[in-house]
């Protein structure tokens, strides 16, 4: 404790203004962000960051968190020798591999300059850089010597030159510094020298084997510090001496190794072997140095020292990491407790702190000693050891006639400095027993009497300790059974005022009991002081309210709470000064009230606390107004009139601006016009107060004009996030809280949204532009519109009537297939009637000369109808497994006997591959054959005829018509499938004769079953038909399509009723079935046939679908009603479509089309016995 000693006044009548300080230099190490524990060199730039290089990369310091810059991010290198930042606040670096770095006053980019870039520099292992006041950029190298860099980029170097005495004493060089004059100072291997424009001078060559420069430092008065490993030297500015450093290492009494800076407090931090020193007022003394991470005391090797513009103090060590003292590290001082030192506190953990009318402080805690401290010298003296004997003391206080009382567990001391008397009591005892419990309180009457308090008794004793009353809880001295109480003194009326958990109380002297103080609080009171002015400040949990005591009742003045900053905790102990000023301690820290300002202040472990466990019993000030409070980690001393608040605001700066602009994030320039893109979202800004005492308690607020109606508090991190902007121009106004709950003037970034495309004036000449043409265009289409609407309206019309046409058509048609095919019946069945009877040859080709021109007028009815069933697009096929051979043979057969009658051969060729059984349209298939070999016979007047089938790939089959006729040229051939028109138009039809409908239905035809139709024709050389039908192959079937009639005729002999209207149409049918064999009984009405059916049984019935009265289809429905269960046959000349589904649905087996041949009557009466035969519910045959 000696060193303490040294910094009380030089006079003991001086007014106590000082109180011993000692430096506690917190570590910031790698734990706390830093990228290395080795420092190699500081810096401050002008906003007041601070730059660290370090073994691993650039830091950037803002006293909360860092930003790290290394070779990945353009630096270079990862190991960074030294930091400067020059008067235009570029930062330059020296790296060991990566030559002299320059970082942009913006913090984007890097300019580099080693041998690569510029080859006169002589080495990339750049350990010092300076700036001289004619802007020059000065940098030293390991040994590539020393460097001018000027505004021009040149760079000049300088080398030793033996034969030149003034040329640079080593390539080495180990430090630049310039002094207050403006001169270059160079630290080498070799000793120091100073630049003169043309040369140097050199300083300390004489040193020994080790003449290296560790350190230059330039000093307030003017001189320049130069450190070595073995000593530190001063250079006197006024007479150019050099001279020793005039101190010692106050451990090791050796010389220190350099001055490291010298604070504006004139003192001087010294690098010693011993570890830090600190030269005041002459005296040196030794800053212990505790390590967190070694847990232990440390001697760093130190490396660099800077006093940033707060006036806190960084240390930088080549193995230990970062050291700091914040700018108010004098505010306070910690006495601890050193096992090694007996003149240390006699107690760990000070509890109770109580002022001695010497002006000394009376202290109790841990250790159970009584001691007196002297504030003023920091001097403590051990007055009394095991106060309560085994027990431990809590709480002290001195009366009147100077004896000290002592509340401890159990029992009580009083004891008499002046005498050295000692008087105990316990709570056994049978006579003046102590509490029971813990004395946590007392107090003394006017009278001298002491009160003597525990949480729930209170006991009033005499100035000799006599007890005289006692005051239970729930007793009748008005002392509230279950509350507790926490602070007990007197109040400005005279009376014990008590602090309890229901509020307060005070003594009426009269009643002899406790009542609520009037006009007090009735929440729980944990602390309560007086102020000079007899205010009453009562602490509450996070409340803090000022009283006026008006002799008779409390008035509540003033509330202070979170919205001054008070923590929301209990806290523990309050006084005021003389000043007014409230001091409070809380678990969050040691609370500076100042009600004259309205200024709330939180003091931590940052602001050089050695805790903030404070002790939760009572404290005072000092007659001289020092404060002494008990920690976890020493006796905190202070004196109120020392503890400097900041007047000076901190920098706040914008730290950054980025946004998010597609998947990127750009970084702004926050000291430039920012205008972003409409599209552009998440807006950032950061920003940050530059000050290093307790930046953790900085707290940001932001208001967007016309956007924020209030402030935006967003907390210590000081960022704000705006997603989305609308176009137009903001004003952002953020600011900072200080450490002194003060609020910075507000810092104003403005910015533009620009609009989108779409809505600038360009765009907006460019949609007008748009909406005129678009009105024209609207007018146009509309225009257009109402033609197309008339062309649709005409083609409407002309379609409705092409449908009208259509369907007039296709009725004449259907009426006149059905008009034509009822004659027909009776023409074609007479005719065949007529051959079965004994003719002679002339007789009998005059009927085969009717039976085929009703035939032909047949075929073209067919063909009429099957044209318009395309035109409907109701062609339907009827698919079924048929013998392609056997009808290739039988159409061949058919038109052979034509052939021969006009003179011509006819071949036919079925090649190897071609499917025998194939799946189709039987039918339409030898429609198609016959008409295409009907019209080769029909236009071929000599040659041949030939019908060729072959294989089609990938299945099917080409069936080839070719003849020698005349041929047809390219114009014919185009006209060939047109429906009406033949080769020759008119003059073919008259020659020949024809419709011209054959070619354009088989077209269509081959169409429906998925082929086609092509033609090969030359004039004069003959026609060629090539047909393509995808007939898929199939398994041969029993019974094929096409078998002869003969098969189809049964032996039966069967009963038939036919139901026809017309008489001759009745004759054929009967005559063609009779002629069968069978028994026919022809009604020519429904009546009559229903009638037939219930008088006698019939085999099949034969109906007319147009019978008058009852149609043949409603006729069939009531014979089945009747129970007609045998075949029912339509014979109908309908041609529709519908006509065969009609009957299916009303009950037929069967259905024929007139007219009829025998051979179909006979086929059709077959097939309708044998799905009568098989189904099991039809009644027998008759």
């Amino acid at each position: 404790m000696w060193w303490l000693l040294a910094l009380a006044p030089a006079r003991a009548d001086e007014p106590p203004l000082e109180a011993a300080h000692l430096p506690m230099p917190r570590q910031i190490s790698v734990y706390d962000g830093l990228p290395s524990n080795r420092i190699n060199a500081l810096a401050e730039d002008r906003q007041g960051y601070l730059w660290i290089a370090t073994r691993d990369g650039l830091a950037r310091y803002d006293g909360v968190g860092y930003r790290i810059w290394r070779a990945d991010d353009g630096l270079g290198g990862n190991h960074i020798w030294t930091v400067f930042v020059d008067d235009r606040d570029r930062v330059w670096i020296g790296t060991n591999n990566a030559g002299l770095a320059m970082l942009d006053p913006q913090r984007r980019s890097f300019v580099h300059y080693n041998r690569d870039t510029h080859p006169q520099i002589g080495s990339n292992d750049v350990w010092s850089v300076a700036q001289t006041p004619d802007g020059a950029i000065w940098f030293g190298t390991s040994d590539g010597g020393l460097h001018r860099l000027d505004d021009s980029g040149t760079i000049r170097r300088f080398m030793p030159d033996a034969d030149d005495p003034r040329s640079l004493p080593s390539p080495a060089v180990t430090w630049l510094r310039v002094d207050r004059e403006g001169v270059l100072w160079v630290g080498t291997y070799n000793g120091a020298a100073r630049w003169t424009g043309n040369g140097f001078d050199r300083l300390l060559q004489d040193l020994g084997p080790n003449p290296a420069v560790n350190a230059l430092v330039p000093d307030r008065a003017g001189d320049m510090w130069i450190g070595t490993s073995t000593a530190a030297y001063v250079y006197r500015n006024r007479n150019g001496a050099i001279e020793p450093a005039p101190w010692r290492d106050p451990v090791l009494d050796h010389p220190p190794l350099g001055m490291l800076v010298e604070d504006r407090q004139g003192a001087h931090w010294l690098d010693t072997r011993s570890g830090l020193a600190i030269e005041r007022g002459g005296v040196v003394y030794d800053v212990p140095l505790y390590s967190n991470t070694s847990r232990g005391l440390v001697r760093p090797s130190w490396s660099a020292a800077l006093e940033d513009r707060e006036g806190g103090l960084w240390f930088g060590s080549t193995e230990t990491g970062l050291w700091h003292l914040p700018a108010n590290w004098r505010n306070f001082t910690v006495l601890r407790r050193q096992l090694d030192d007996p003149a240390s506190s006699g107690n760990a953990f000070v509890h109770s702190v109580t002022s001695a009318r010497d002006g000394g402080l009376w202290l109790v805690g841990t250790g159970g000693v009584l001691d007196w401290l002297d504030p003023g010298k920091a001097r403590i003296e051990h007055r009394l050891t095991r106060v309560c004997g085994d027990r431990l003391p809590y709480v002290a206080r001195e009366m009147r006639d100077r004896s000290v009382w002592i509340g401890c567990h159990g029992s009580l001391t009083r004891y008499v400095p002046a005498t050295g008397e000692i008087r105990r009591w316990h709570a056994d005892d049978p006579v003046d027993p102590s509490p029971a419990g813990i004395v946590i309180q007392i107090a003394e009457e006017p009278d001298g009497s002491v009160w003597v308090g525990a949480a729930d008794a209170l006991q009033l004793r005499s100035p000799g300790g006599a007890l005289r009353r006692l005051v239970v809880a729930g007793g009748p001295e008005g002392f509230p059974a279950n509350n507790a109480l926490q602070q007990m003194s007197r109040g400005p009326d005279g009376a014990l005022w008590l602090a309890t958990s229901g509020g307060l109380l005070m003594w009426n002297a009269g009643e002899r009991r406790f009542e609520p103080v009037p006009g007090g609080p009735h929440w729980q009171v944990f602390v309560f002081g007086f102020a000079p002015d007899d205010t009453v400040w009562v602490g509450g949990n996070g409340v803090l309210v000022s009283y006026r005591w008006t002799g008779a009742e409390l008035i509540a003045e003033r509330t202070v709470d979170a919205r001054q900053g008070l923590p929301a905790v209990a806290p523990g102990g309050l006084v005021a000064d003389d000043l007014g000023v409230v001091w409070m301690t809380t678990p969050r820290g040691l609370v500076r009230y100042d009600p004259g300002r309205d200024r709330l202040r939180v003091y931590s472990v940052l602001d050089g606390l050695p805790s903030q466990q404070f002790s939760d019993y009572q404290f005072e000030p000092s007659a001289r107004g020092f404060i002494g409070v008990g920690t976890a980690d020493g006796l905190l001393l202070f004196h109120p009139r020392h503890v400097q608040v900041s007047e000076r605001a901190p920098t706040l700066s914008i730290e950054s601006v980025s946004v998010r602009r597609g998947e990127a994030t750009i970084a702004l320039a926050a000291d430039a016009p920012i205008v972003l893109r409409h599209e552009d979202r998440d807006l950032r800004v950061a920003a940050r107060l530059l000050s290093f005492t307790d930046a953790h308690a900085h707290r940001y607020r932001y208001r967007l004009e016309g956007y924020d109606p209030e402030w935006v508090e967003v907390g210590s991190n000081g960022e704000r996030l705006f997603p989305s902007l609308g176009h137009g121009d903001y004003v952002l106004e953020v600011q900072a809280r200080t450490a002194d709950l003060d609020w910075t003037p507000a810092q104003r970034l403005r910015f533009v949204v620009q609009e989108p495309w779409w809505r600038t004036t360009w765009a907006r000449l460019a949609w007008v532009l748009s909406a005129l043409l678009l009105l024209a265009l609207v007018a146009h289409q509309y225009r257009a519109r109402l033609k197309r609407r008339h062309a649709w309206q005409l083609a409407e019309e002309k379609r409705e009537l092409a449908e009208q046409a259509s369907l007039a058509k296709t009725r004449f048609l259907a009426t006149l297939g059905h008009e034509v095919r009822t004659p027909m019946t009776g023409v074609l069945g007479m005719s065949e009637l007529l051959a079965s009877t004994d003719l002679d040859a002339r007789q009998r080709g005059h009927v085969e000369s009717i039976r085929r021109a009703g035939e032909h007028l047949l075929r073209l009815v067919n063909d009429a109808l099957d044209l318009a069933k395309i035109e409907a697009d109701r062609l339907e096929l009827d698919e079924q497994p048929f013998d392609l051979h056997a009808l290739i043979r039988e159409t061949v057969e058919f038109c052979r006997p034509l052939a021969q009658q006009r003179g011509l051969a006819f071949d036919s060729n079925i090649a190897d591959g071609v499917p025998r059984w194939v799946q189709g349209d039987v039918g339409r298939v030898r429609q198609i054959l016959l008409n295409l070999l009907g019209n080769a016979v029909k236009f071929t007047e000599r040659g041949s005829v030939t019908l060729k089938a072959e294989p089609r790939r990938p299945s099917g089959v080409c069936l080839t018509v070719r003849d020698t006729g005349p041929g047809l040229n390219e114009e014919q051939k185009q006209r060939l499938f047109r429906r009406f028109e033949q080769a020759d138009g008119a003059r073919t039809s008259t020659r020949y004769g024809g419709s011209g409908l054959g070619l354009a239905i088989s077209q269509e035809l081959a169409a429906a079953m998925g082929g086609r139709i092509e033609i090969d024709s030359t004039p004069g050389a003959g026609t060629s038909f090539l047909v393509e039908l995808p007939l898929r192959a199939v398994r041969a079937v029993r019974a094929p399509a096409g078998a002869s009639v003969e098969r189809a005729v049964r032996a039966d002999r069967l009963a038939l009723l036919l139901v026809e209207d017309d008489a001759t149409i009745a004759e054929v049918v009967a005559g063609l079935l009779e002629g069968q064999g069978h028994r026919v009984v022809h009604v020519a009405h429904g009546l009559a046939a229903l009638s037939e059916i219930a008088a006698q049984s019939f085999d099949a019935a034969l109906l007319d679908l147009d019978l008058p009265g009852i149609d043949g289809l409603t006729l069939a429905q009531l014979m089945r009603q009747k129970g007609f269960a045998r075949p029912l046959i339509a014979v109908t000349a309908r041609a529709d479509g519908e006509a065969e589904a009609a009957t299916q649905q009303a009950g037929f087996d069967a259905f024929l089309r007139k007219p009829v041949t025998g051979a179909m009557l006979a086929e059709v009466l077959r097939v309708a016995q044998q799905a009568n035969n098989r189904s099991p519910e039809d009644p027998a045959s008759s």
